[in-house]
């Protein structure tokens, strides 16, 4: 009996699938919200509520996480070019 196993489904060919960005086009204060919204394809408005609601009631920590996201988050220039790299095959 061989013990060779199957190799893997190549990854091209799938798509990038969601990840997490600034997005400028609409941005109110770095673009994080709505960077937010478009990942879990929420409305925007009840994201920043939510955000502005944690912030406060968190004492401001939220506050600090959000000045991070805002240097290490990359940047997308619209929410219809975030979905079009999110369907994008990983390698074209």
């Amino acid at each position: 009996m061989s013990s060779a196993s199957p190799s893997p489904p190549s990854p091209e060919g799938r798509a990038r699938g969601r990840f997490f960005c600034r997005i400028n086009d609409g941005k109110w204060f770095g673009g994080i919200c709505l960077g937010i919204a478009a990942y879990g394809e929420f409305d925007v408005d009840w994201v920043r509520t939510v955000v502005l609601l944690l912030t406060l009631f968190s004492g401001g920590l939220l506050g600090v996480a959000y000045l991070i996201l805002l240097l290490v988050l990359p940047v997308v220039p619209t929410v219809t070019e975030y979905e079009r790299r999110r369907d994008a095959p990983r390698y074209e």
